[in-house]
């Protein structure tokens, strides 16, 4: 079950969380849209996680800073998120660490100009 939240150790402990990461902002909380605000809200590539009620994971990621996606903002990011169902969903790294690997290919463009690049972490579905 994905939780998302701000837990101290203790916190995560009492719930039975087995893993753990820090991004954000929360997106979606409980089937509502979070109120998010800050300077990373214009438009930028964008990757989240989420969440539906039966237990589906949704992987969304968004190209953007370049002619064919501008790239998303927050707000577009919840919207397509409750779209899809979900109940809870978390904002990821961004940037050029927008990417979605599939069977050898990626299936978006990333924004270096260079070519791809390695990215230290990511969600691995099998």
């Amino acid at each position: 079950m994905l939780v998302v939240g701000k837990f101290t150790s203790e916190q995560a402990v009492e719930k039975g969380l087995r893993d753990a990461l820090a991004f954000g902002p929360a997106l979606v909380v409980n089937g509502e849209a979070a109120q998010v605000s800050g300077s990373s809200s214009g438009l930028n590539p964008r990757t989240a996680i989420g969440q539906r009620a039966d237990g589906a994971v949704l992987l969304l990621v968004i190209d953007g800073r370049q002619a064919s996606s501008l790239g998303a903002t927050y707000a577009d990011m919840i919207t397509v998120l409750l779209e899809y169902g979900a109940i809870n969903a978390v904002n990821l790294d961004g940037g050029s660490s927008s990417l979605m690997y599939y069977k050898g290919e990626y299936l978006n463009k990333g924004v270096i100009l260079t070519g791809d690049r390695d990215i230290p972490d990511g969600f691995i579905v099998r």
